[in-house]
């Protein structure tokens, strides 16, 4: 009988990152998609036991995840599909925090963040780009969604951009209303991933509870991402 690897089953498909979050303990945190690298969590965010899960907690202070340029040139996403999801717990730090970003602003890349109950996407464009979609102060272009309640508990927050196009953001496995300023392709970035905080470290820092952050080079479907929540909402508390 022919093996079947872990990225060709089902919700695995085309995944670049996983981090399932099963070390417990220490600085180094183990990529087990097909990248398998090592993730390092800097000034120490806080491994913490929920329901049956490990987690880890940011203290909205200085913590963040962070993986080099050259290890993350799989998820420079430009003008391809991509999907980005976690379960989080996070708090309302009045300012924004971000989930996951590889990208410099007003240079390139692709970045996602909270500020309240706002969820934002936004692709970062260099002056070249001006005029051709992005915002011309700004050379940001950008979707978003709103009701996210913090301090409510876990929920599954998914993201799903198509190339080309807008991206559909989903909230328990349920699609939500979208509004968006018009999203344009990313350009190329040499930026470390970086999960928890803005893309040069200094502020914009990710606040509560994140369990397995995910990243996958294609768009997941709204039936895929209503399974996965199904499938891992009894994981948490």
């Amino acid at each position: 009988m022919p093996s079947v690897s872990y990225d060709s089953l089902g919700l695995n498909a085309n995944i670049v990152l996983d981090l399932p979050l099963t070390e417990g303990v220490g600085s180094l945190i183990h990529d087990v998609s097909m990248g398998h690298r090592n993730v390092t969590a800097v000034s120490a965010p806080v491994w913490t036991l929920a329901a049956n899960m490990m987690t880890l907690v940011f203290d909205g202070t200085a913590d963040y995840l962070v993986l080099s340029n050259a290890s993350t040139t799989d998820l420079e996403f430009t003008s391809g599909d991509y999907s980005l999801g976690c379960w989080i717990d996070w708090e309302d730090t009045s300012t924004s925090e971000n989930v996951f970003g590889r990208y410099e602003l007003n240079v390139g890349g692709w970045e996602l963040y909270f500020y309240g109950e706002i969820l934002t996407l936004r692709h970062s464009h260099s002056l070249t780009q001006v005029g051709v979609g992005a915002h011309p102060a700004h050379h940001r272009s950008g979707c978003y969604s709103s009701g996210w309640t913090p301090g409510s508990g876990w929920c599954l927050l998914g993201v799903s951009r198509t190339g080309g196009g807008e991206a559909q953001m989903y909230r328990n496995g349920i699609a939500l209303a979208m509004s968006t300023s018009g999203l344009v392709d990313p350009e190329a970035t040499i930026s470390e991933l970086i999960i928890g905080s803005r893309y040069d470290k200094t502020t914009d820092w990710y606040k509560g509870g994140m369990y397995r952050p995910r990243i996958w080079s294609r768009a997941l479907t709204s039936e895929e991402w209503l399974r996965l929540y199904n499938k891992e909402v009894g994981l948490l508390p």
